[in-house]
This record gives structure tokens, sequence and C-alpha cells, in this order.
């Protein structure tokens, strides 16, 4: 009999940050990401019980290829809610790009994220880990010289269309960029309006699996049909069982000019991620004085060879809502 796994300890960051006095850590000059530095985890809410490690309100939508004859459509899916840990931390600095005649700042966040099955035959175990760094971009004139401070008086702030950056590392062999904007409708605007997950179901396949409920680790794994048909809905009911007053809203797109995503070659021939898109919604209780829940909706497509039908694309969708410790 295998031993039963050991839950993770959500208690502490991930990630420290080497203290120093100066230079502080930044705050202003992040933006809207000053809000995301801390650690976020999976916590039940204040209404209902609902939503630590136990019973989260997540969800995650996940295809993957499987030969015949041990899927008779050519892929399983792999459903099932989650939680997670994630930390974000300030570096004590920014990253200057000097241009000659302008320096774009990117004012930097790095991050850590663990996440872990919330039920099925893994429960509690590691399911998905990656690191990266989100940037918000600003610019400035150029410093005559290596340091400074005198700057080139003809020099001139550089304009940036995308002010987010989010770089990602994922052990799967793949890198991905995305760029996007953020909104803050202000103080006042209550909670978000989250629409239904844009994604539709892959074509040139048989879909017949995301319509059924099933939790057979030795098939499929489709425990919740409401849930695959629209990814977003746990996170509107995490709104609906404790409404934030406010938020801001993070976009992110490697469907922009000059984004991209690259995979290893294995990744290449049979699994490649070809487009990334999320938008994470920082919630506040109190007015945005301070803001402490965290959604988000990510989709990542993904291109399968499968046998006998060629490249299909296959969407993968995670939703969550965390709270800050």
């Amino acid at each position: 009999m295998a031993a039963k796994v050991t839950p993770p300890d959500l208690s502490h960051p991930l990630v420290h940050e080497p203290p120093q006095a100066n230079p502080p850590e930044p705050t202003t000059s992040l933006g809207p990401l000053e809000h995301l530095v801390g650690t976020w985890t999976n916590q039940s809410l204040s209404r209902g019980g609902k939503g630590g490690p136990d019973n989260p309100y997540s969800y995650n939508l996940m295809p993957l290829p499987q030969s015949q004859p041990y899927s008779p459509y050519g892929y399983i899916l792999k459903n099932f809610s989650y939680y997670e840990e994630i930390t974000f931390t300030a570096i004590h600095g920014t990253a200057p790009n000097r241009g000659g005649l302008g320096t774009q700042v990117a004012n930097t966040l790095f991050y850590e994220q663990r996440v872990y099955f919330a039920e099925g035959p893994d429960k509690d175990k590691l399911v998905h880990a990656e690191n990266g760094s989100w940037l918000y971009m600003t610019g400035k004139q150029q410093n005559i010289g290596p340091y400074g401070p005198a700057v080139e008086p003809s020099s001139r702030a550089p304009q940036t269309v995308y002010n987010l950056v989010k770089q990602i590392s994922v052990p799967h062999g793949n890198s991905i960029l995305a760029g996007g904007r953020y909104v803050a409708p202000g103080p006042a605007y209550g909670a978000p309006t989250i629409p239904p997950a844009p994604y539709t179901f892959p074509s040139g396949v048989n879909t017949s699996p995301y319509l059924t409920k099933l939790d057979n680790p030795s098939d499929y794994q489709n425990p919740n049909v409401a849930y695959t048909k629209n990814p977003n809905a746990p996170l509107v009911e995490a709104i609906l069982a404790d409404p934030p007053s406010s938020y801001i809203e993070l976009a992110v797109d490697t469907n922009l000019p000059g984004y991209a995503v690259t995979n290893i070659p294995f990744e290449q021939k049979h699994a490649a991620v070809d487009r990334y898109f999320a938008n994470y919604w920082l919630e506040s209780f109190d007015a945005g004085r301070t803001y402490t829940q965290l959604q988000y909706s990510q989709t990542i497509l993904m291109l399968f060879n499968l046998q006998g039908v060629g490249q299909v694309v296959f969407p993968h969708v995670t939703t969550n809502t965390m709270r800050k410790l």
C-alpha cells in the first residue's frame, strides 16, 4: 500500500528577497503590480466555508494525448480542482533598457508557484510548478554615462503600448512571453463581471468526454461537466459568496506583436504550446485600500498530433481564487 501523501505547508513564502535597507524594495513604481507582493494561497472565504485546499474555487481543464487502444478518442481528459501557493517578490532595483534616445524601465516582480491536486487519487501531490516575472513598463530620459545621474536633455521617455509583461518558465520545456495592459475602474466600481471562459471544444475529434461526468483515473476524468463547459464558473461562485467592493484587472496575451511562445523539440512534436492568454483580477473588500483576493483565468492553446487525425488545437484552462496570507 502506497504511503499517504503529506500535504504541503502553505504557511510560509516560497521565496524571500534578500533584505537590503538601501535601496529599499520598490512599491509605487510597480504600478498595479505592487498589490501582488506577498504570498497567496487557497483559503476559506468569510461566507460558506468554501475556498480552502479541500474545497477550492478552482478548476483545471487538462487534455492529454493518448493513443489507441487506450483511448478511442486519441486523447483523454484529466480535469480536477486544485489548490496552489504563489509568492511575488519585488527586487531592490529595476531593469532599464537603454535605447539611445530614451530608456524603457522594467519595474520587476519575481514569482514562484506550486500547484497541487485538491481531489482524486493524487490528492495533495504536486501537479505543476513554474516561476517567472511580471514587469510594469515605464519610460524615462536616458542617463549620460554608465551611471548618471545627469540625463541627455534631448532624450525622450519612450511610450509603451502594452505596459504589462508576463515572463513564464515551465519545466515541461516551455517559455512564454506575454504582453498586455491593466484596467483600474475605481474604488466604487464593485465586483468584476467575469464572462464565460473564452474557449471552444477542439474540432475534428469526438468531444463526448467533455460532456460526460466521469471520475475514473484509468479512463478519463471529468468530475464536473458544468465547470468543463465554463471553467470560469467557480470564479463567479466565489464572487457571489463574498463580493469584493473594487478590483484591478490585468490582462496579457502572447498573440500580440513581438510576443511569443517557445517549446523544446519533444513538445514541438507532440504537445506544443501555441498561445497563452490570461486575465487576473486583484480584488479589494475595503474600497481599494488593500487588495487581498486574487482570481485568474488563463488559457493555453496546445497543438496535439493525434494518430489518424493530424494536428488538433486543444484548450488547457485553469482558474482559481486565492487570498493573501
